[in-house]
């Protein structure tokens, strides 16, 4: 059973987007972000489609990440989560 983590990209904080990195993956179109500090890169997302975000659609952009396996990767992803006062939801 996998798991994913969501997060809505309007929680994030302002210095962490300023100085996250993107990019489209070339293989599956998907755009990807990273954000400094944590510990894996997340989809960027609306709805249930890949989306490339546009400046009017911020507060339904989310996050996707795929929730990790390993306890201590796990861990460190919801750490960090907490550590910025991201909300976040996970789905199994």
């Amino acid at each position: 059973m996998s798991a994913h983590a969501y997060i809505q990209w309007a929680d994030v904080p302002q210095q962490l987007i300023d100085t996250s990195r993107q990019h489209v993956d070339e293989i599956t179109e998907a755009q990807i972000v990273a954000f400094d500090g944590c510990p894996i890169s997340g989809q960027l997302f609306q709805g249930s489609a890949e989306y490339v975000p546009h400046p009017a659609d911020i507060k339904s952009l989310q996050v996707e990440y795929s929730f990790p396996r390993a306890v201590e990767l796990r861990h460190a992803l919801v750490d960090w989560f907490w550590y910025h006062g991201i909300h976040f939801m996970v789905v199994m």
